[in-house]
């Protein structure tokens, strides 16, 4: 559906006249109707405005659907050429030629802040826009996109907590090594993840948080964390105050807890004795 048509539509979803439309949104009536006849279009900064005043996710304004665009930069990539390559020279399905060849990401060790930064040039140039909008775009997109929204889901959820236990260097230097993953790195961990769950149910059921399953698991814990946490950041005390954290932690007791009833606190003293 053309712009036009979207913006007449979400007015009148909402039930509420040009006029009122643009008392909501600081504009004039003719404004509104000037953009439901496609004679101009809204700009970046007012969609936006658009989408937070009457509720309607921002992806709404685009005709493509979200696998068009590249899940780390948000360029459409509407052609074969322009994806990128896993690690065996396959087609990426979600990444462009730009930001991922032969399964990694060629932007490493960046913050979402900085890659936006870095990138918007080239963004702007591709969509016809100004700097400004370009950035303003993407810092309305990309926290949407698969390679950034684990990292802004976690910052919502955890962020406060991490940062005032360890930093903020320390935590961005984390999200640094997160989004610099490749594809192939990121199933390898969700792979361990389940591992670790499945062994933490044997080590229950052989029930001695001190014996050889509930040691196999603390390594696995161990090597999962290695892979998340910056260089040089692991070590048994941290390990170890990590883990009275998920028992003090209703959100990390829900995910344990999961698994099997006092499933935290077994995770807690094994850590405790093997860490």
């Amino acid at each position: 559906m053309a712009l036009k048509g979207i913006i007449s539509q979400i007015r009148r979803e909402a039930g509420v006249t040009q006029e009122e439309m643009a008392r909501r949104l600081y504009v004039t009536r003719q404004a509104v109707s000037r953009w439901e006849t496609g004679e101009t279009a809204p700009g970046i900064d007012m969609v936006k405005l658009i989408c937070v005043t009457f509720g309607v996710p921002l992806e709404r304004f685009f005709e493509m659907p979200q696998s068009y665009y590249c899940q780390c930069c948000s360029m459409p990539i509407p052609e074969p050429e322009m994806h990128g390559t896993e690690a065996d020279g396959s087609p990426s399905a979600d990444f462009c030629r730009y930001c991922y060849d032969h399964g990694d990401f060629t932007a490493k060790g960046v913050t979402m802040d900085e890659f936006i930064e870095a990138t918007a040039p080239m963004e702007a140039k591709a969509l016809g826009v100004s700097l400004d909008e370009a950035v303003s775009l993407m810092a309305t997109l990309l926290p949407h996109l698969k390679r950034w929204r684990e990292v802004e889901k976690n910052e919502a959820a955890f962020g406060g907590e991490l940062r005032a236990a360890y930093g903020d260097e320390t935590v961005d230097a984390a999200n640094r090594r997160y989004v610099g993953m490749g594809e192939a790195a990121h199933v390898r961990a969700d792979e361990l993840e389940l591992a670790i769950k499945e062994q933490l149910r044997r080590a229950m059921e052989a029930g001695d948080a001190r014996g050889p399953e509930a040691e196999r698991l603390v390594r696995m814990h161990a090597t999962w964390l290695g892979m998340y946490w910056p260089e040089g950041l692991y070590t048994p005390e941290a390990h170890r105050a990590l883990a009275d954290g998920y028992l003090a932690d209703e959100r990390f007791r829900r995910y344990y807890e999961a698994v099997a009833p006092g499933a935290t606190q077994f995770l807690r003293d094994a850590v405790h004795a093997w860490a």
